[in-house]
């Protein structure tokens, strides 16, 4: 009987693919190796008439900057791994010379890898939910002698190898059962009742809240890491307001929400105008069935490609007119939205994703499937509650 799938073990197979095919979409033609995953000295039977590459992911550490999970949230751990090279001699002519020995070919194998981690450090890993995605990265991790021999010293009659070190973050443990998400705080303000079932009442009206200052940004393109920056415009024409966050209520007709006037929001994105249809806007949505939102979780919205860039900067002091932005968020955007909930946060970004030309030493742009790095702009926030009734 199988034992269960996990995203740590997922996450292990793909790495091995990966090397597996030195990150091409099929494994180049001079590239006859195998990879494989466990200890050195149990796989070595294996390798006796194959160049192998052998994963041995040895240590998990949890990661420090996230102590305080809860058990219903997903673990993040740093994973180590030695990368054994197991060659064999080689006789290309078959003139009963070796041609390339053993030890020659595992540093063959052995400089693929460190080539291929280098050139692509960070690897973006589809998850086990629909639209989820793993950042993983490869750090090289040199070992000194006393504990090179530690690991080898449980290795059984197995001979040391040429072998290299990597630390592999951020591997993600999912819980079975996740804990309920909350929402995003948008705005703060005080309140101040005798009665703790108000608690999660409506926010009384005419209470004033303090909504995040909404500053101009310029855009500096020269920079090939550069940010975009978005920022949502609404109003009429005159009377146009810059925001990051909004706070909408929705009517009710009977026991569900009405959409029916759902606003449309335009969304004023700033990034280099001399490209064109280089950026993304992602983001998640997060959905509460319950009246005093104590469930509900946070799921990914379905990304819209192929935006660009409004303007450089973005002056909140002019704001675009109407309709004049080269994206504006209607209901359609909200994917998988339902009527039947209590309350509803979208929070939204936009992205690009850039890769490291080994050739040229410089950054281009890049696919999300190819890309070595995403690179986010500030985030918007639009809550949606019922209107009390």
């Amino acid at each position: 009987m199988p034992l269960p799938t996990s995203s740590l073990a997922r996450i292990c197979n793909v790495i091995r693919e990966h090397i597996d095919t030195l990150g091409q979409p099929t494994s180049p033609a001079d590239w006859n190796v195998r990879v494989t995953i466990g200890a050195p000295g149990a796989n070595l039977a294996a390798t006796s008439s194959n160049n192998t590459l052998n994963l041995f992911f040895y240590r998990f550490e949890p990661f420090a900057f996230a102590a305080d999970t809860q058990p219903g949230e997903v673990q993040w751990v740093k994973m180590f791994c030695v990368i054994t090279a197991f060659g064999v001699d080689e006789d290309t002519d078959s003139d009963d010379v070796v041609d390339f020995s053993a030890g020659f070919n595992e540093l063959r194998m052995l400089s693929q890898v460190m080539r291929l981690f280098h050139e692509q450090p960070v690897m973006l890993i589809e998850g086990d939910d629909a639209g989820e995605t793993w950042h993983t990265q490869f750090i090289p991790r040199p070992l000194a002698d006393d504990q090179i021999n530690q690991i080898w010293s449980t290795q059984g009659d197995t001979i040391y190898r040429p072998s290299v070190i990597y630390e592999i973050s951020l591997a993600p443990i999912e819980p079975e059962i996740p804990t309920a998400q909350v929402a995003r705080v948008a705005s703060i303000g005080t309140y101040v009742s005798g009665n703790m079932e108000n608690r999660h009442a409506p926010w009384p009206a005419g209470r004033k809240t303090r909504f995040p200052k909404v500053p101009s940004v310029n855009v500096d393109s020269s920079n090939p890491q550069w940010a975009p920056a978005i920022m949502m415009v609404t109003g009429l024409a005159g009377d146009r307001q810059a925001s990051l966050s909004l706070n909408l209520e929705i009517p009710v007709a009977g026991a569900d929400a009405d959409f029916s006037s759902f606003p449309q929001i335009d969304i004023w994105v700033a990034g280099d105008t001399s490209k064109t249809h280089d950026l993304n806007l992602v983001g998640q949505l997060l959905q509460n069935p319950d009246s005093d939102s104590s469930s509900g979780n946070w799921s990914d919205i379905t990304p819209v490609t192929g935006l660009t860039a409004d303007e450089s900067g973005l002056d909140v002091i002019n704001p675009p007119p109407p309709s004049t932005t080269n994206f504006t968020l209607d209901q359609t955007h909200w994917t998988g939205i339902s009527e039947t909930n209590n309350s509803w946060q979208l929070q939204i970004f936009a992205e690009r994703y850039i890769r490291f030309n080994a050739v040229t030493g410089l950054w281009d742009d890049s696919s999300v499937e190819d890309a070595e790095i995403r690179i986010r702009s500030n985030p918007l926030l639009i809550t949606l509650t019922r209107e009390a009734t």
